[in-house]
């Protein structure tokens, strides 16, 4: 099976995306450690900037950007497509990580934080894309065929 991501002409510096993945897996590894969701919630609304829009208001946005920058990290252009679609994933992991806190379902929230950690981890170290893997494994459905 090849994998495949969503392409667009749109660029990214993909060491800021790694630095963001990397506050990312940080303030998910606080809110499991302390038993504290709430912070998921900030979560929530950076993945919604990131996903749904240009990004320009994502103050984990503002933050990695400066930080690249002090850190003197030269560009690496990348593709900006398939980095939406993971922030759409994690706008979608996180409103489930909410909704699972708030009904009282501890250990599904624990799960779900701890999936998007590893995510967030594969991202930030690894360069690692799981969304490219969920995007081609939804065309796969979508379009009936077998792997």
């Amino acid at each position: 099976m090849e994998i495949s991501c969503p392409i667009s002409a749109e660029r990214v510096n993909e060491n800021v995306v790694r630095l963001i993945a990397f506050m990312v897996a940080c303030i998910a590894i606080g809110c499991v450690v302390f038993s504290n969701y709430w912070a998921i919630f900030f979560l929530t609304g950076d993945f919604a900037l990131r996903a749904f829009s240009s990004g320009k208001f994502s103050p984990m946005k503002f933050i990695a950007i400066n930080l690249a920058k002090a850190l003197s990290l030269k560009p690496n252009m990348t593709d900006l497509a398939p980095k939406k679609f993971a922030a759409t994933m994690g706008f979608v992991f996180c409103l489930l990580i909410t909704a699972t806190f708030i009904l009282s379902f501890l250990t599904v929230a624990l799960t779900l934080s701890v999936m998007m950690i590893i995510f967030a981890l594969l991202e930030s170290f690894l360069g690692v894309c799981i969304g490219c893997y969920v995007y081609t494994f939804v065309n796969l459905i979508s379009k009936g065929n077998k792997y």
